[in-house]
């Protein structure tokens, strides 16, 4: 998959499925320095995700502080060739002022054995070029 390199950060897509719903979200990042992978709650409101009183939630920390966001299992991820199903995923606010709906942490790359190839600007799997 190819990523493209905007204001010192890799953008690529990302698709959820969610109770039968799917969406493909553009200007998601990859981050090796993030544990966990959080969308934009805003992004995929049109899914039917929203915060629910079940829901597990989560602290996050960062350079600006901390925040907070739910988790719930989708459906389906599809990321590069990869797939998997009921898979947890975060969901919060992301500042606006980035312009990105997400940020693939290392759940995901660890999970679809994932290598970032910066030279080409490609992201791929392990073995599957």
């Amino acid at each position: 998959m190819k990523m493209e390199y905007i204001d010192g950060l890799l953008h690529v897509s990302f698709i959820i499925t969610y109770q039968e719903k799917t969406i493909a979200l553009e200007h998601v990042i990859i981050d090796t320095g993030a544990a966990r992978t959080i969308i934009s709650a805003d992004a995929v409101f049109d899914l039917g995700i929203f915060a629910a009183a079940d829901d597990e939630i989560n602290v996050m920390y960062g350079i600006g502080g901390e925040d907070y966001s739910f988790r719930k299992v989708v459906d389906e991820i599809e990321f590069a060739p990869f797939k998997i199903s009921d898979f947890p995923i975060d969901f919060g606010d992301l500042d606006e002022a980035f312009g990105i709906n997400g940020i693939i942490g290392l759940d995901v790359l660890l999970a679809g054995k994932f290598v970032i190839d910066l030279e080409n600007m490609v992201i791929h799997q392990k073995d599957k070029e």
